[in-house]
């Protein structure tokens, strides 16, 4: 087995948009309930992620974007979750969905990002068919989890294109989001904040330069000859989708941690001879042994990152066990951050559950990012096990 130095490719991380992020999260920690309540972000947090440039992460620099490195992508996710993470998320979701508009054809991109406010949301799971017509195909279907959709002005789609022997063509088609019908069914016990709706599409109309053979676009064959070969374009797709997601776990668990600490001070303990809890002797073992938690999980992350990020600048594929490892890598990143906020809540004594306590918020979230079915712990440890004992690795999703 390999051992590689960490913070290999750590300069690649712009350290202004961080510091961009910084600045939000006053804003965003006063919001974050009331995003919650209204089942999307508050108008005033997206807004200030467009002023800050958050919403164009990964929007081709020729456009004026910022065409982020996957290093800053993460670093901005997760300074935002520690403050909130629907916030987090949905910009990651923005950032992820905008890298797969910067893959379509040059002219797509254009009539895309000649909007400078342009966001653009999607899901890559494919759902619903695409039927030719003349000039493109019709689309019809209905996309839940939708993050982001209702201020989006892009959906970015997997779709499924019948074929003549029955098989079914997966394909990756953009349409303007005030084209499609979005339900109001967004009914979560965390991630509230998120708005990801269900959105659909009937009878839609898709030009055919707008319609993308999703496969090839997996394996890194862009459609996009201005973008081709540019590092911010060249990562393997799948590692790049987790890493660039994993930011927010970490952060949330981080804002949950900074909970605690400002409650801990004045926080009596029922039945114990310490009056503030942050001089028992028990709590500061657990805490101590909560922040090494999330700490170690971090900078897994942050190796997994500059694993993807260094073959993208050195222009060289990933090995299947290096993806792998890259799963198993968010998986433990996951197993981490929730388990760093439950113990939080269960330390806290009954007053954390408050509405009004940001660990709260951040305990439900993560239980509820935690089950993303490619963030399964043991599915993935299990896949790095195999690959471990000399087993062949045959899982598409790599």
């Amino acid at each position: 087995m390999t051992v590689r130095e960490f913070g290999v490719v750590s300069g690649t991380v712009d350290r202004k948009a961080v510091a961009s992020a910084e600045g939000l999260l006053p804003l965003l920690r006063s919001n974050a309930a009331e995003a919650e309540r209204g089942k999307r972000l508050p108008a005033a947090n997206v807004e200030a992620l467009e002023a800050a440039g958050l919403t164009r992460l990964t929007t081709p620099a020729r456009f004026g974007g910022s065409q982020a490195s996957l290093a800053t992508e993460f670093e901005v996710t997760r300074t935002l979750a520690t403050a909130c993470g629907s916030t987090a998320w949905v910009t990651a979701l923005y950032a992820l969905c905008g890298y797969w508009a910067s893959l379509f054809p040059d002219s797509v991109q254009e009539e895309v990002f000649a909007d400078p406010g342009a966001r653009v949301a999607g899901i890559s799971t494919p759902a619903g068919t695409l039927a030719p017509v003349d000039g493109g195909f019709v689309l019809n279907g209905r996309w839940p989890w939708n993050t982001g959709v209702l201020d989006s002005t892009w959906n970015v789609l997997a779709t499924l294109l019948p074929q003549d022997d029955g098989s079914m063509a997966p394909y990756l088609v953009l349409v303007p989001t005030p084209e499609m019908t979005v339900l109001d069914d967004w009914n979560m016990s965390g991630m509230g904040g998120t708005g990801s709706n269900t959105s659909v599409a009937t009878d839609l109309f898709v030009p055919a330069e707008r319609a993308v053979f999703f496969p090839p676009l997996l394996a890194g064959a862009h459609a996009s000859d201005a973008n081709r070969g540019e590092v911010e374009y060249s990562y393997a797709v799948f590692p790049f989708l987790l890493l660039a997601s994993a930011g927010t776990l970490l952060g949330m668990a981080q804002g949950a941690l900074r909970s605690f600490l400002e409650r801990a001070p004045g926080r009596a303990t029922s039945f114990e001879d310490f009056a503030p809890q942050s001089a028992s002797p028990v709590a500061q073992y657990q805490v101590g042994e909560i922040d090494m938690l999330i700490k170690s999980a971090l900078a897994f992350a942050r190796d997994a990152v500059d694993l993807v990020q260094g073959h993208a600048v050195a222009g060289t594929d990933m090995t299947p066990e290096e993806r792998v490892h890259v799963r198993a890598t968010v998986a433990y990143v996951t197993r981490c951050s929730t388990e760093a906020a439950t113990k939080l809540s269960r330390i806290g004594g009954a007053s954390a559950f408050g509405l009004d306590v940001a660990g709260q918020r951040m305990n439900r979230d993560l239980a509820v990012l935690s089950n993303h079915a490619l963030l399964n712990y043991e599915a993935n440890l299990g896949l790095l096990g195999s690959s471990l004992m000399g087993n062949p690795v045959e899982s598409v999703f790599l």
